[in-house]
């Protein structure tokens, strides 16, 4: 039987057939199966956005072709997880479809409604599209009402509702409200797919036998709101991230995660599924953390793991908060208490970011006086790493150095000046390829096929 790493590179030289019909199947099929690396390799990712958007427009309007267009709308969603599909989705123009299939009343709530909205807030976590939303009124007033309505709005269409409003309107004010330094009410959140709920589950109620505080929304079916969800957030020290396919494509999970992200909880990413390995937006997130895996190890030997990992929150912030407010010289003081960073040889740097290795990020630090900052926060990333943040950057640079200062806090009990932030900065843009995000902070899958600049 063909395996899956060798079903990808069939399937993709068959896109290559002229013939649309043929394309979309092979696309749907590709839909389930590619993660963010093999979309990087694709030659025309923009055509999975072509093909798609064709034949939505074709069966919108065709009662015939009802069933193909629901099962269109369910297929897009397993694309829009990723990145670079957004920024190709947007760049054809999908809003207004979109928003077409989400107010008219003659599309199906679950069918065709429901899809359509959660479409939506996957590509809102691109600034371009969440700007185009806002501004659209009657669109907004449509979701607002149908958050609303919780006696003929069906369930899973009014959390969607919830979702997308929240990410529009809600977030921003949310994530800027100053971050309590008391005790919170949860020691601990899980956020988890329901798809993984059986081992989730478990982990909780060991948790719970343990004495730890813990919030998790077991029903999920419907799912607590993203109200509730931030609130959890909110009040808990520490965010389990329960990572799968299943949860790097919900784009409720998507929200919960970088709610949690932007708020600067302390983060444990945990492992569901055999040999999983995060890529694009949970990727990020997860980054320079340290993954427990439930799959790889036995589960008593994964918990006690996780709860040396819990233990080593606990006294990060035990100790933060002793050490920290004692400081006069956090340069002199943070020497004595972060691990000493080892010296590192100066080697030339490709021109292309995209062909630097660890010791190249490592180099390139070094070389522009961030060995005692930034170098901490990126010493396991290679080049494809590096631009990933700094494509976060651009994306929000204020929520960015907000985040980065309170994870160099944290992990090493360093201050991060906002002239080292700026100097990053400045100092990447000589290797970020043209095609990247210095204006359009929205394109930061495109990076393998793009140019580079000619130092």
């Amino acid at each position: 039987m063909t395996t899956i790493p060798n079903l990808i590179p069939i399937l993709l030289k068959m896109t290559d057939i002229q013939q649309d019909e043929t394309q979309l199947n092979i696309y749907r099929c590709l839909g389930k199966i590619m993660v963010e690396e093999d979309i990087k390799t694709m030659a025309h990712p923009d055509k999975i956005a072509v093909i798609y958007i064709k034949f939505l427009s074709n069966s919108i309007d065709d009662v015939k072709k009802k069933g193909r267009f629901h099962s269109l709308l369910e297929s897009l969603t397993n694309w829009v997880q990723h990145d670079q599909l957004k920024v190709h989705l947007l760049d054809q123009n999908i809003l207004p479809l979109l928003i077409r299939c989400t107010m008219e009343t003659k599309f199906d709530p679950i069918k065709a409604q429901k899809p359509a909205l959660e479409i939506l807030l996957a590509l809102s976590f691109k600034n371009d599209a969440s700007s185009s939303l806002k501004q659209n009124q009657q669109f907004m007033n449509y979701v607002r009402n149908l958050s609303k309505n919780t006696i003929s709005t069906e369930a899973s269409l009014q959390r969607a509702a919830e979702g997308l409003l929240w990410k529009l309107e809600k977030e921003t004010e949310a994530v800027a409200k100053p971050t309590s330094t008391n005790t919170h009410q949860f020691d601990i959140m899980i956020s988890y797919s329901h798809s993984d709920k059986q081992i989730c589950h478990r982990i909780h109620e060991q948790l719970v036998k343990d004495g730890f505080r813990v919030w998790i929304d077991r029903e999920q079916m419907h799912g607590a709101t993203m109200i509730a969800m931030a609130e959890a957030i909110e009040n808990s020290n520490i965010i389990l991230i329960c990572m799968s396919d299943a949860y790097k494509q919900s784009v409720y999970c998507q929200s919960e995660a970088h709610y949690a992200f932007e708020r600067r909880r302390r983060l444990i990413p945990l492992i569901m599924k055999s040999h999983y390995k995060p890529d694009g937006w949970l990727g990020i997130i997860a980054s320079g953390k340290l993954y427990v895996d439930f799959v790889k190890l036995e589960f008593e030997s994964a918990y006690d793991r996780l709860k040396v990992e819990i233990n080593q929150c606990h006294q990060k912030k035990t100790s933060l908060s002793t050490i920290i407010p004692k400081e006069k010289d956090p340069q002199k003081s943070s020497a004595t208490i972060a691990p000493s960073v080892e010296q590192y040889s100066t080697v030339k740097l490709p021109h292309c970011i995209n062909q630097w290795t660890n010791d190249h990020v490592k180099s390139f630090l070094v070389s522009i006086g961030l060995k005692d900052t930034l170098l901490m926060l990126c010493i396991r990333m290679d080049g494809h790493r590096l631009i990933h943040l700094y494509e976060m950057c651009m994306m929000n640079r204020e929520s960015m150095f907000q985040s980065l200062k309170a994870e160099l806090v944290e992990g090493h009990y360093k201050l991060l000046p906002v002239h080292d932030y700026v100097a990053f900065l400045h100092e990447i843009k000589k290797y970020v390829p043209i095609t990247s995000v210095p204006l359009k902070a929205t394109q930061p899958e495109r990076i393998p096929t793009a140019v580079c600049n000619v130092m």
